[in-house]
């Protein structure tokens, strides 16, 4: 298992080959997935993040620690697929924010600088549906934290040509209003503007 302070200094991530079959039923769990990709240090506990792929798709998977269950607790994944870390979010940067309650979260992609909301429509939420055009979503709450499971076809990451996919990751907790944002160290003044700035996310490789 790679240690906490390394992996945050690291500017590369891989996506390795998961060994066994993924369920894809919104639990993330050591057994399914191996080693953690990224262990994140929060006051509730560590958050484990998982990078693996199969023949066919691309998997982000989280488990979070958190007994003061909220619905509006966030994973955000940022995802930069042609690799060109524009300053701001562009029509090939995509913007997952997914929340405890699932029907709750929002799915955006760049445009100009900024995001844009599905249908230009602020009030858009996620609601029922668990897919878009590409990726799939499972989710899993209890009272001791809840997981993520988010499935991409392996073409998101596959269309930078002679650039790399770029990825950043926002937690937010909240109780006593705890954000975090991977990778750290930007000098950005509040950990939500690692979504705003492919230019910070860390380049992805698939093993």
């Amino acid at each position: 298992m790679l240690p906490f302070l390394l992996v945050l200094a690291a500017d590369t991530v891989h996506v390795r080959l998961v060994e066994g079959d993924v369920a894809f039923d919104g639990n993330a769990r050591v057994g399914e997935y191996g080693a953690p990709t990224l262990e994140l240090s929060r006051p509730a506990g560590i958050a484990l993040i998982w990078l693996r792929r199969d023949e066919q798709y691309v998997y982000l998977a989280a488990s979070i620690p958190d007994s003061t269950s909220y619905w509006g607790d966030g994973l955000a994944i940022s995802l930069d697929t042609s690799g060109d870390r524009s300053d701001g979010p562009m029509h090939d940067d995509f913007h997952w924010d997914f929340r405890r309650v699932l029907d709750s979260s929002v799915v955006y992609r760049g445009e100009s600088g900024r995001w844009r909301a599905p249908r230009d429509d602020p009030e858009w939420r996620l609601g029922a549906e668990r897919e878009g055009g590409g990726w799939e979503v499972r989710a899993t709450s209890s009272a001791d934290g809840w997981m993520v499971e988010l499935r991409l076809d392996a073409a998101w990451f596959q269309q930078s040509g002679a650039t790399l996919p770029g990825l950043a990751f926002r937690l937010f907790d909240d109780q006593g209003q705890d954000w975090m944002a991977w990778p750290a160290g930007t000098g950005r003044k509040h950990p939500t503007e690692i979504e705003k700035h492919p230019s910070d996310w860390v380049v992805v490789v698939l093993d």
